[in-house]
């Protein structure tokens, strides 16, 4: 696979910032909106749906034009966070929420274009330029650029509203979405990267590697959200901290990840990714599976940091194997869509499990179990799709 006249890397890592920004936004802008037009819980969910099922839409058409589709997905974003401007400048609840909704809907395709249309083009310039060993460290460092961003996001969020400055920070937000696509707009003009082969595959002759790391994927991202996401209410209810201190949880583990993430694409300039991606593993299974039984704060505290370290080099190495093995990357636009809906489902089934069971302990054996299929998934790649050079 081949990319002429690819965009800069550094410039490609500067806009998943902006994509881990944008991602995040209605979590922290979830209480204003609320507050300000009155929304029931179920209206404030209706954003999160949005902006997950146009990102699906999205990341599905995302790898058949990836030249274009780059650019347009900022496009999309600047327009999103301009809709959400100006439903914040209304009073009416009605409009407002359908303003926002209309927000995120397009905010959710920006992301779903450009963050697949990255990953893929990130990852074949990597190939073309230094060889395969490259490609999982490079696809680690602009992700890690992504996590930052949706780590800084909540701070920069709640620091706006003290100063009564949301406004001019989507105003600067809409910004950088607008100086990414002008940036990136010259890519509309290079031709297509092959895809390295006479004659593409079919669909159906790489099916078997495209559901492998669809399940893969699945899972992890269900996973890396069950913790990211229940670990301050399970940190309350089962310690003394208090919800103040144990909000703190989130932040400590989505930092804990982007150290495992940089620590990963350091060890990837001379270490095999699935020499990498095993112990990375066994080290977040090791932390994750004593949350289902009673321990101290320290040990929850700790497992959260150790979890965060251990799928920090995952999803990168994921997303290199995959590319690593198929041939004719405009079939992998339904894996990205399917990844991304692990975030909503595995977090849904903890909760499920924890209200049937009366135990959020117990729902935490959704994740346990999740990541046990995970390393034998890894463990077993090379036998049921053959082996690849590592």
């Amino acid at each position: 696979m081949t990319v002429t006249k690819a965009p800069r890397f550094s410039l490609l890592c500067f806009g998943f910032v902006v994509c881990g920004m944008v991602t995040v936004l209605p979590g922290p802008l979830l209480p204003l909106m609320a507050a300000r037009w009155g929304l029931r819980d179920v209206q404030s969910g209706e954003f999160f749906a949005a902006l997950f099922l146009a990102s699906t839409v999205g990341s599905i058409f995302s790898p058949h034009w990836l030249r274009r589709n780059l650019p347009s997905g900022y496009a999309a974003m600047t327009a999103g966070v301009v809709t959400l401007m100006a439903a914040g400048q209304t009073a009416r609840g009605v409009l407002g929420h359908t303003l926002a909704l209309a927000a995120f809907a397009l905010v959710g395709l920006g992301i779903g274009l450009s963050v697949t249309a990255t990953n893929l083009i990130v990852g074949m310039i990597a190939e073309n330029e230094a060889g395969p060993g490259e490609r999982a460290r490079r696809i680690a460092i602009v992700n890690l650029w992504w996590g930052i961003g949706a780590v800084v996001c909540p701070w920069l969020i709640a620091a706006a509203e003290r100063r009564g400055r949301v406004q001019d920070l989507l105003l600067v937000t809409a910004l950088a979405t607008a100086a990414m696509f002008a940036g990136l707009l010259p890519q509309w003009l290079q031709p297509e990267p092959r895809t390295g082969a006479i004659e593409p595959p079919s669909l159906r002759s790489e099916a078997g590697i495209l559901v492998f790391f669809a399940v893969f994927l699945f899972l992890y991202v269900g996973v890396e959200t069950v913790v990211g996401g229940w670990i301050t209410t399970y940190a309350h209810r089962f310690t003394e901290m208090t919800v103040e201190r144990a909000s703190l949880m989130v932040s400590l583990y989505w930092m804990a990840l982007l150290a495992g993430r940089w620590i990963g694409s350091v060890a990837l300039r001379s270490v095999p990714e699935r020499i990498v991606l095993l112990p990375s593993l066994g080290v977040a299974f090791a932390a994750v599976l004593p949350l289902v039984a009673p321990h101290s704060v320290s040990v929850v505290v700790a497992a959260a940091a150790i979890a965060g370290a251990g799928f920090g080099p995952v999803f990168p190495i994921g997303i290199s194997r995959m590319l690593g093995r198929i041939t004719d990357h405009r079939n992998t636009g339904w894996v990205f869509a399917l990844t991304a809906s692990g975030g909503a489902v595995l977090p849904w089934l903890t909760g499920l499990v924890s209200t049937r069971t009366g135990s959020l302990r117990i729902g935490f054996t959704v994740p346990v179990l999740a990541l046990a299929a995970i390393l034998l998934l890894a463990a077993a790649e090379n036998r049921l799709l053959g082996r690849k050079p590592d």
